[in-house]
């Protein structure tokens, strides 16, 4: 009975002390608390506009390589998926930024560039 009580307390201590695992923000819980957020998702992470962020604003980006286009603009979380935006128009060319800092991208519409950020957990 000794060894059960110890196996059993051993094994809630080790589970207690496991690390969590943190998964980042998707389309669904960034519109569940923001309904009109300007993101678009790029290799399954969600990028906010960064625009207005000052601490963005003192960095300077330009656009670098073509990653791709946006490809469905919708305000729907439901099948969120690469290359959809929910502010950007279908066609919006998606660039890489000169510091090739995959969590920095721009969106150029209509001649405008558009500065996008990653949201990552943790």
């Amino acid at each position: 009975m000794k060894k059960i009580l110890i196996c059993n307390l051993l094994i809630l201590v080790l589970v207690g002390c496991s690390p969590t695992i943190n998964t980042n923000p998707t389309a669904n819980s960034i519109l569940k608390e923001h309904s009109q957020a300007d993101i678009l998702q790029y290799n399954n992470l969600i990028y906010i506009n960064a625009t207005s962020l000052e601490s963005m604003k003192q960095l300077e980006y330009t656009k670098s390589e073509k990653i791709g286009k946006i490809i469905k603009t919708t305000n729907s979380s439901k099948n969120f998926k690469d290359f959809y935006a929910t502010k950007l128009e279908s066609g919006t060319e998606i660039f890489s930024t000169n510091d090739h800092n995959i969590y920095t991208i721009i969106a150029e519409s209509n001649g405008q560039q558009i500065l996008y950020t990653a949201l990552l957990e943790g």
